[in-house]
């Protein structure tokens, strides 16, 4: 008995991780990681098409089999988006004040 070839691309899930993309283009973990930070500072133009849900980044699968396919990059990222956030993919939180900073201001109110 013969069976079918199992359609690789549609077994896939909708959304790959950045180490699952790497594996399928054949390159490096940090390579990928690399191309996907310069989709989000390119604006979608050039890179690793790839979404930022909360602290995961995640690769359409329709986005990676076009690059595949064709070589074009899926522009997921709105124009007026990339605009204001030149890295997406930075998630960082903006540092805190030191207490130090606080009591400084705070006996400068005192002081009238």
């Amino acid at each position: 008995m013969v069976s079918e070839p199992i359609d690789e691309w549609s077994a896939m899930p909708l959304m790959l991780t950045v180490e699952d993309a790497a594996r399928v283009l054949r390159i490096g973990r940090s390579k990928a990681y690399e191309m996907a930070k310069l989709y989000t500072a390119s604006g979608g133009t050039a890179g690793l098409a790839c979404l930022r849900l909360g602290d995961l980044l995640r690769v359409p699968k329709f986005a990676l089999h076009e690059f595949v396919t064709t070589g074009r990059v899926v522009q997921l990222i709105p124009q007026h988006v990339a605009n204001a956030t030149p890295d997406a993919t930075a998630s960082r939180k903006p540092a805190s004040k030191s207490r130090g900073t606080d009591r400084a201001q705070l006996s400068l109110l005192g002081s009238d």
